[in-house]
């Protein structure tokens, strides 16, 4: 009866927390919703007022303008696209598209987005000319994405390299910082739902995008992990298998 009950204050505990982790997450979801909804309801504002008054913007203040608009709108867009996700999973409810794709090329593609146009050469990528293979196109690009995000928030400005390389049955991707680092300790937890490391720390986000890159990895029949040092910075490495025309692991030569 003792053993039963100490159980069940366990089981009631930890829901308590995945609760108040729960509720936590979505606070600071609708937090960064605010966010880029205000600087876009201030651009549009200012554009408007500017339209009617008597002294009209340039094309190029313009342009300006519209371009930060339309960042604040790709932020909205990801965490929208976050919450489904979040949802999918959960609910067991994540489809996958194959396809045959240069993942070279795609790679190339997320790592020019994620460029910041005053220090473009702080990622460095390594890539074969052309590297075919069967994935979902979206969800490889979300993989890549989702990494290189997190080197670059966590990275301190410092250089991050990002590597794509194969053999006969495997894909090979990995991210590597030189930033703050995550202690032994942290290195599960920080693939897990609704966590945030350093709670008192406002610069230091809920990890929902790395549990979502995991699931999506599994789901491609892959592996993920991580080897970090604090201070050192982080190397993240996605190894997923090459699939042949029926969605099938190639076995290993």
């Amino acid at each position: 009866m003792v053993r039963q009950n100490l159980n069940s204050t366990a089981v009631q505990k930890k829901l308590e927390a995945e609760l108040q982790a729960r509720d936590e997450f979505f606070s600071a979801i609708a937090h960064e919703l605010r966010n880029p909804l205000n600087a876009l309801h201030l651009t549009v504002a200012g554009l408007l007022r500017a339209h009617g008054g008597a002294m009209p913007l340039s094309s190029e203040q313009v342009v300006a303008r519209l371009t930060r608009a339309s960042t604040q709108v790709s932020r909205l867009a990801k965490l929208v696209d976050e919450m489904l996700d979040v949802s999918r999973i959960s609910a067991g409810r994540l489809i996958l598209q194959l396809d045959d794709f240069d993942a070279s090329t795609v790679l190339a593609e997320v790592v020019e987005r994620a460029k910041d146009p005053a220090n473009a050469s702080l990622i460095s990528l390594s890539r074969p000319p052309s590297l075919l293979i069967r994935c979902d196109r979206t969800r490889f690009a979300q993989i890549a994405s989702n990494l290189l995000s997190n080197a670059i928030v966590y990275g301190l400005q410092r250089p991050i390299e990002v590597r794509l390389d194969s053999d006969p049955s495997t894909i090979r991707l990995e991210v590597v910082d030189h930033g703050i680092g995550i202690a032994e300790a942290d290195q599960e937890r920080i693939f897990e739902r609704f966590v945030k490391l350093a709670k008192d720390d406002a610069n230091v986000r809920f990890g929902i995008g790395l549990w979502i890159t995991r699931a999506v990895v599994r789901a491609l029949k892959g592996d993920i992990h991580v080897a970090s040092q604090p201070d050192r910075g982080s190397t993240f490495v996605v190894k997923l298998p090459k699939l042949d025309p029926a969605g099938t692991p190639v076995p290993s030569e």
